[in-house]
């Protein structure tokens, strides 16, 4: 189990962090086995000083984008262990002016060439991934640079809160809202040409559901109008089927996580029920639908794999897929 990993965009910051420092503790064991009494954390500074030589405290701090605070700590602890000196500016006496001592600069060829393999290391680890994480970085940091965070935070919340919403199971008193809204996407959406009379699952929801004992969750806003489906019919003791999952565009989207969210309570209660395997069928042309399926584990199978009581739409070209469990 990792958490910090299965927490996704919440744990983001910390599991940057946790690459950052799981990368600077190995670059360090390599600096003190090479018998350089040299720090990872120090490098952007010293790095910076050798290149362009002598800084101010606050030059440093804009150039390389770290806090003031950030630089006079880094500063402290590269001068106790003697790799700068830092003296009064020339210009101004309140301001003090950083700079590689003797050490720094004996040292400085040792410490070029060891620069060079790490440089290439890192770029066979970027280069084993799929994703560049350069160019991922330098988006981030740009959009950053573009929002303010704590902003956008608190705009986020406000959203959250007007939204409200409450996924429960399947009450009568909902059947008009739901079959509206889903044929609204099959045949709004994607020009399907369905009816509720052509869908078991869909025409008499208390029957299909309620009364056999499977299970429908609706998603509700703040105004108790349903927003998104999720259905889960038990075939048998090992197999189930997924059923009528449907999300209003206007609550699409990772922000809201809704698809996710109704998901997982689908997950949890086939867990539950102690079923091996969860099928769906999908339409050809839900594209979308397809890429979060496949994100959460289905696999794509043939139409032939299903069991002779699993019910098929007719007249539709459908991707059937399987979730082990």
């Amino acid at each position: 189990m990792d958490l910090m990993s299965d927490l996704g965009a919440l744990a983001l910051g910390s599991r940057l962090k946790r690459l950052s420092d799981r990368m600077m503790k190995s670059v360090s064991e390599i600096y003190k086995n090479s018998g350089v009494d040299f720090e990872s954390k120090w490098f952007p500074m010293f790095y910076l000083l050798s290149k362009e030589g002598e800084k101010g405290i606050m030059e440093i701090a804009e150039i390389l984008h770290i806090s003031h605070p950030g630089v006079i700590q880094l500063a402290k602890e590269m001068e106790k262990a003697g790799w700068i000196v830092s003296e009064k500016s020339g210009l101004d006496a309140r301001k003090r002016h950083l700079k590689l001592t003797e050490k720094g600069w004996k040292n400085l060829p040792q410490l070029e060439e060891m620069w060079v393999s790490f440089k290439e290391n890192n770029e066979k680890v970027i280069r084993a991934s799929k994703q560049n994480i350069l160019l991922a970085l330098e988006e981030i940091e740009h959009f950053l640079d573009n929002n303010d965070f704590k902003k956008q935070y608190y705009d986020t919340f406000e959203e959250q809160r007007n939204l409200s919403i409450e996924i429960r199971l399947f009450e009568e008193k909902y059947q008009q809202q739901v079959e509206d809204m889903v044929l609204g996407i099959q045949n709004g959406e994607f020009g399907l040409g369905l009816t509720a009379q052509r869908q078991p699952d869909l025409h008499n929801l208390k029957a299909f559901y309620n009364d056999k004992g499977n299970w429908l969750w609706v998603a509700l806003n703040k105004k108790d109008e349903v927003i998104g489906t999720i259905g889960l019919e038990r075939l048998n003791d090992t197999q189930a089927v997924l059923r009528k999952m449907f999300i209003k565009k206007a609550y699409r989207g990772k922000t809201l996580g809704l698809a996710q969210r109704l998901f997982e309570i689908l997950l949890q209660e086939a867990r539950k029920q102690n079923f091996k395997e969860i099928l769906l069928d999908t339409p050809l042309v839900t594209h979308a639908a397809h890429r979060f399926y496949e994100r959460n584990g289905f696999e794509l199978i043939s139409n032939d794999a299903v069991p002779d009581n699993y019910i098929l739409p007719k007249g539709i070209e459908l991707k059937i897929y399987r979730l082990p469990l």
